[in-house]
């Protein structure tokens, strides 16, 4: 014979299992929100990013100009103080050349100011796109965080409730009801309320179902079928 509150145990004890597997369901799609969240804003960033990087580069090549500027007016200032021809020349070389060189850059700018205009608006584009959608699957994740704490300290609960009911329980039964869920799988208490067998699922004839039901023992009857400790519902 066990003790009845162990079916009160039991009960909790399914609760919890049932508290927990919900709780790993809302734990992994909290995961795949995030990851999927994590994603667009990857791929936002990135879009970003490369605008950036030619945003600089561009700047870097008006620096340049502004550099080779002032290198030409340097160059002017020493051909007014060349001290022969031949110096002469050679500082008129080098005008030209950095002139040349200012010609290719602003080419090159022209090329890239274009590249910049191109991934701003594909920035812009892709941001009016994503935001909403990161913005709604955040929305979706801080109600799902409130659901699991909520689930936790469900859990937390019924594991003190559990607790609580075993304190007033001997130790030997305990042990024997242990032993038991291992060889019913968890399911030590049947209900037979329904006419069959909660545990093993067969049904009873109408006569050994009303005999069963006449010599009902909480704690102590059992399925004739499986063994397990039988019970109804009121």
């Amino acid at each position: 014979m066990l003790n009845e509150k162990l079916l009160e145990v039991q009960n909790k004890e399914i609760e919890l299992l049932r508290l927990k597997t919900k709780l790993q369901e809302l734990l992994k799609e909290k995961e795949a929100k995030e990851r999927l969240l994590n994603d667009l804003k990857a791929k936002l960033e990135s879009a970003e990013k490369k605008l950036e990087e030619k945003k600089k580069e561009l700047k870097d090549l008006k620096d340049f100009i502004l550099y080779k500027q002032e290198r030409i007016e340097e160059l002017k200032a020493q051909k007014e103080r060349a001290k022969n021809r031949n110096e002469f020349k050679q500082i008129l070389r080098q005008i030209a050349k950095n002139e040349d060189e200012i010609i290719k850059t602003k080419q090159e700018i022209t090329k890239v100011e274009a590249e910049v205009e191109t991934l701003a608006e594909a920035y812009r584009k892709l941001k009016e796109e994503l935001t909403p959608q990161i913005e709604s699957i955040k929305g979706e994740i801080e109600e799902l965080e409130v659901e699991i704490e909520k689930l936790e300290k469900k859990v937390e609960s019924v594991v003190k409730e559990i607790e609580t009911l075993k304190e007033g329980i001997p130790e030997e039964e305990l042990l024997r009801f242990e032993e038991l869920k291992e060889k019913f799988n968890g399911l030590v208490f049947a209900d037979i309320s329904s006419g069959a067998c909660e545990g093993c699922g067969i049904t009873f004839s109408p006569a050994e179902f009303k005999e069963l039901l006449k010599n009902l023992e909480p704690g102590k009857s059992k399925c004739p079928y499986c063994g397990r400790f039988i019970y109804a519902k009121k």
